[in-house]
């Protein structure tokens, strides 16, 4: 009778892994949206009628402006990076920029949680 009640206890219990692959899945689901987020509150903000591309250029700047200095500011930092970046340490900058833009997104989720806008 005992040996049947320890088998019972097993069958009932979580497979090995399935609590840490269920945190290592809710982990990357949310440093993905905190990404996402991060990503999409700094374009936002960079190409917005009052935003930081307007500011710098004294605020006569739509839409279409905005996007294209955007993309050449894009641009002209890529084209200078990559030769500034040794080949053995572009894994750990690519790494060091998800988080800075998770960073970011948790600092717009706050403001939006916060103060209701970006």
């Amino acid at each position: 009778m005992l040996a049947r009640h320890s088998v019972t206890e097993q069958s009932k219990a979580a497979p090995p892994g399935l609590l840490r692959s269920a945190a290592q899945f809710v982990g990357g689901f949310v440093l993905l949206a905190l990404v996402m987020l991060g990503v999409g509150g700094t374009i936002y903000k960079l190409i917005a009628p009052e935003g930081w591309l307007s500011q710098l250029v004294g605020g006569s700047l739509n839409y279409l402006g905005a996007i294209a200095l955007a993309l050449v500011g894009v641009a002209m930092f890529a084209w200078f990076a990559q030769d500034q970046i040794a080949q053995t340490r572009r894994d750990k900058v690519g790494d060091w920029w998800v988080y800075v833009f998770a960073a970011t997104g948790l600092i717009y989720a706050g403001q939006f949680l916060f103060r209701g806008t970006l």
